[in-house]
C-alpha cells in the first residue's frame, strides 16, 4: 500500500496542530475525499474488482423503500465530503486490519444494516467533513453507492469537531490506539497530550516507529501504544517524581539499541520483548556496570540469548520460548526469564578471577528471580561485584 499519498487538497492542515503531529503525519495525507483515498490505495480497488469479475451477478443496491414513510432518513452524497484527520477523523484504509473489513463490508453490503454516517457542516466555509462512519462511507463508495443515510450537524470550528470526536472516541473500541494517539498528540488541551507527547519523543529519540507505514530496520516498528506507555511508566528509568510531560525513558533507548545490534535487519520489535528487556535493565541497573561497559555487556547478552537455541534466532519467538507470553506480565515474567537466562549463559564468567580488575558478572539468586516474577524493583548494589 502506498502511504506517501499524493496531496490534492490544500492546505493539508486546516486547524492548529502541534509540530509533533506534523512530524507523525509527514508521510501521510490528512485531508482527502473518499475517491482520493482509494486512488492512493489502488490494490484495494484491484482486489474488489477481481472479486466482482468472479461474480455471476452483482445486485444494484439502493436505500429506496428501506425506511418507514414517516421516518425517512436524509440521504447524503459522500462524494461531496472530505475527511480531515487533523479535525478528529481517521483514515479508513491505513490500518492493516481495516482493509479486509472494508472489502468485506462492500462485498456483503446490506442496506438494512447500514448505520447513518455523521457529517459535520462547516458553516463558515460551506464544507462537509465525515466525522464518524468513514469506513462505512468507503465501503458504500466501493460498492457504487454514493448517497447514504446521514446525520448532518452545523459545526463552528475544528476544535468543536475534534471535541465531539474525542467524546465519541471514549466509547468507540473499534478506533485504533494509533488513531487515538494521533488525536492526543494533536490537541494540546487533551488530558493525555503530555503522555502522547512523551511517547512520541521517546520513540523518535530511541530510534523506533509507532506505525507500520513508517517502519524500517533503521526505525523498527513497536506496535502497541498502551503497552509502550506502560513500559515508560513502570520501567522506563525516570525518577519517581518525573511526571508525564518530562519523561525520557532511558532504559527503553538501551533496550532498543541492544535489540537493533543483535537483529540489524529487523523492521519490527515485538512490544512484549521490548517490555521484558526494558524491565530486565530496570531491575539490573545496580548489578551491571554503568557506561559503555554496561551497554556492551547488555548487547552481548542479547546476542548470546539469540544464539543460545534455534528458536531464539527469531525475535518474534522470544516471548513464547522464554515463557513470558502473558500480556499482563511481559515485564515481570520477562525480566525474571532473562535473569534465569543470564545465570545459564554466564555460569562460568567469574571462575578463576580471585581479584578481578573489572566489574564481575552478576549471578542472580533464585529468591531475586522469584521476587521479580511478582514485582519489579531495582536490586541493591552488590559490593562483591565491584572491581578491586
Amino acid at each position: 500500500m502506498n502511504y506517501s499519498m499524493e496531496r490534492t487538497l490544500d492546505p493539508q492542515y486546516t486547524s492548529n496542530v502541534t509540530s509533533q503531529y506534523r512530524q507523525a503525519t509527514k508521510h501521510r495525507v490528512v485531508r482527502y475525499t473518499v475517491a482520493e483515498n482509494f486512488a492512493n490505495c489502488p490494490e484495494i480497488l484491484e482486489e474488489y474488482d477481481m472479486w466482482k469479475n468472479q461474480q455471476e451477478r452483482i445486485e444494484q443496491l439502493t436505500f429506496k423503500g428501506v425506511f418507514h414513510s414517516s421516518f425517512v432518513q436524509p440521504m447524503f452524497d459522500i462524494r461531496t465530503a472530505e475527511i480531515r484527520e487533523d479535525w478528529g477523523q481517521r483514515n479508513a484504509l491505513l490500518e492493516r486490519t481495516r482493509k479486509a473489513k472494508i472489502l468485506g463490508m462492500a462485498k456483503n453490503f446490506d442496506v438494512k444494516l447500514f448505520e447513518p454516517i455523521s457529517v459535520d457542516y462547516i458553516a463558515s466555509t460551506g464544507d462537509y467533513i465525515i466525522r464518524d462512519g468513514g469506513g462505512r462511507a468507503h465501503a458504500a463508495w466501493l460498492r457504487g453507492i454514493f448517497h447514504v443515510p446521514a446525520t448532518v450537524r452545523h459545526i463552528d470550528s475544528a476544535e468543536e469537531s475534534r471535541a465531539l470526536f474525542n467524546k465519541q472516541d471514549k466509547f468507540a473500541a473499534a478506533i485504533s490506539s494509533y488513531d487515538k494517539f494521533l488525536q492526543q498528540l494533536l490537541d494540546t488541551k487533551h488530558t493525555r497530550h503530555n503522555m502522547a507527547s512523551d511517547t512520541w519523543n521517546i520513540a523518535k529519540s530511541s530510534g523506533f516507529s509507532l506505525h507500520h507505514s513508517n517502519k524500517s530496520p533503521h526505525a523498527p516498528l513497536v506496535e502497541g501504544i498502551g503497552v509502550l506507555q506502560r513500559i515508560i511508566r513502570k520501567s522506563g528509568g525516570d525518577a519517581k517524581d518525573v511526571n508525564w510531560g518530562s519523561k525520557t525513558a532511558p532504559n527503553i533507548a538501551m533496550a532498543v539499541d541492544a535489540i537493533k545490534h543483535a537483529f540489524p535487519e529487523l523492521d519490527e520489535i515485538p512490544v512484549s520483548v521490548l517490555e521484558a528487556l526494558t524491565a530486565f535493565i530496570y531491575v539490573s541497573k545496580n548489578r551491571i556496570p554503568s557506561g559503555d561497559e554496561g551497554i556492551a555487556r547488555l548487547k552481548q547478552f542479547v546476542c548470546d540469548v539469540r544464539d543460545s537455541q534455534p528458536a531464539l534466532k527469531s525475535l518474534g519467538k522470544w516471548a513464547k520460548t522464554l515463557h513470558f507470553d502473558s500480556s499482563n506480565h511481559y515485564a515481570e515474567y520477562g525480566a525474571a526469564s532473562f535473569m534465569q537466562k543470564w545465570n545459564t549463559l554466564y555460569v562460568n564468567k567469574n571462575k578463576g578471577r580471585k581479584k578481578p580488575a573489572v566489574y564481575r558478572w552478576v549471578k542472580w539468586d533464585q529468591d531475586e528471580i522469584e521476587i521479580t516474577k511478582n514485582k519489579l524493583m531495582p536490586f541493591a548494589r552488590d559490593e562483591s561485584l565491584l572491581p578491586s
